[in-house]
């Protein structure tokens, strides 16, 4: 099998995002109105599109029922969304189609990620295809949000970091703050993949190692990871100031925000906690059609089998740190700390929180799953065991994450079995 993947890696990982594509593309357009918070973003990329100076406006009011505006989070994938808008009109596919691709790039940067850090190829396609078989991912890949976009330049940022790290390229590390950069003009939540490079780095030096030079260099790959990142922040914004908003504007634009953010009260039925997400125990419903016996719903809902698989991988990984953290692999190491930057910050976070939250860690999840199940006695046994349970899963809840019908009966028996989940 393994000569197979080496002969053959390059056509399977196409058909990967062949495969990847298809299940974020097909019926993408369904529903044809807004569905969850597409009444925020779908509603301001529209906006952007027009060159509508309402949408850096946090007292501007929508034209359209029952939407708002959404001032409250950086324009970057909402230029993207505007662009697709631009080209293909205010459709649902166009508003969802920026998330189709970014989605499919996410599954990509999975196996590139994976490929870079541990130099297997077989580990490469196992953790690219068991990101593309989650729900989470998979619905975020096909809705108007934000969430998917900072995923994949969390994910970018990692890839550029590490590749630098093994080749000493500079420009290696240049591609990784411009990543970042996108990262946080996406959502403010991507400033945590720089947390997760900052830590790597401290944890990965000896105390030896802090001569002169490697200060100097240390300092300096600091300041870039803050400089450029932050001007690219700016730069996300460049609209608004072609309209001539000052900088007056901005700063008050971001005091609000602030405000909002962290004194926001409100409550959401399907409001979760971070611990919940790793227990894939609070679903978000996105949309549902009725029909006289059955039932069509969009639940942004991780694959159950590869977030039991994971969690299992998540402890081991724990367990093998806490006992010698000197023997762990490097590469084992950083997919560590940056899925824990990229989680354990939301619980302390002081606003409502939703599941997509998560949507960042789950492709590290992936890396640290394949890792596992390469590593184990009995590999070819343990594979098929988890690889049989991921598919079968993703059969299963396929319907329960892109408004499939089923009927009410078998969504009662599966999909809600847990209280939580419904």
């Amino acid at each position: 099998m393994q000569r197979i993947i080496e002969r053959y890696y390059s056509p399977l990982l196409l058909l990967l995002v062949a495969f990847t594509f298809f299940t974020r593309l097909y019926r993408v357009h369904i529903p044809e109105n807004y569905m969850f918070d597409e009444v925020y973003h779908a509603v301001t990329a529209k906006l952007i599109a027009h060159n509508d100076p309402r949408a850096y406006e946090w007292s501007a009011r929508s034209d359209e029922p029952d939407t708002a505006i959404d001032w409250l989070h950086p324009p970057g994938a909402k230029l993207l969304q505007a662009g697709s808008i631009r080209l293909f009109g205010e459709t649902s596919f166009a508003w969802r189609l920026s998330s189709v691709v970014f989605g499919t790039l996410v599954v990509l940067t999975t196996a590139w990620l994976a490929q870079a850090l541990f130099q297997d190829k077989r580990l490469a396609l196992l953790a690219g295809f068991f990101a593309a078989c989650d729900g989470l991912l998979l619905v975020q890949s096909r809705i108007a949000m934000n969430d998917i976009h900072v995923t994949f330049f969390i994910l970018q940022s990692l890839l550029w970091y590490w590749k630098y790290r093994k080749e000493k390229i500079y420009r290696y590390f240049l591609a990784t703050a411009v990543m970042a950069g996108f990262a946080i003009a996406s959502k403010w939540s991507g400033v945590f993949v720089i947390g997760a490079i900052g830590v790597f780095e401290v944890l990965s030096l000896e105390i030896k190692q802090w001569k002169a030079t490697n200060s100097w260099k240390i300092t300096r790959n600091l300041a870039l990871l803050l400089i450029l990142p932050l001007t690219i922040y700016l730069a996300s914004y460049g609209q608004m100031w072609l309209q001539g908003k000052p900088w007056s504007h901005f700063v008050e634009l971001h005091r609000q925000i602030w405000a909002y953010q962290t004194t926001l009260t409100a409550t959401h039925p399907y409001q979760s906690s971070a611990w919940q997400w790793f227990l894939n125990a609070r679903p978000v419903w996105v949309a549902v059609e009725y029909g006289e016996n059955t039932r069509a719903d969009i639940y942004a809902f991780g694959n159950p089998a590869l977030f039991f698989w994971g969690s299992i991988a998540v402890v081991l990984t724990a367990l093998l740190l806490l006992k010698n953290k000197r023997k762990a692999p490097l590469p084992l190491v950083f997919v560590f700390i940056s899925y824990l930057a990229v989680w354990t910050p939301w619980l302390s976070s002081p606003r409502v929180m939703f599941f997509y939250h998560y949507a960042p860690a789950v492709p590290l999840l992936a890396i640290l799953l394949a890792y596992w199940a390469l590593k184990l006695k009995r590999t070819n046994l343990t594979i098929s065991v988890i690889l049989c349970s991921v598919v079968l899963a993703t059969i299963v809840w396929y319907p329960h994450w892109t408004l499939l019908p089923v009927t009410n009966t078998f969504a009662d028996q599966v999909y809600f079995y847990f209280s939580s989940w419904k």
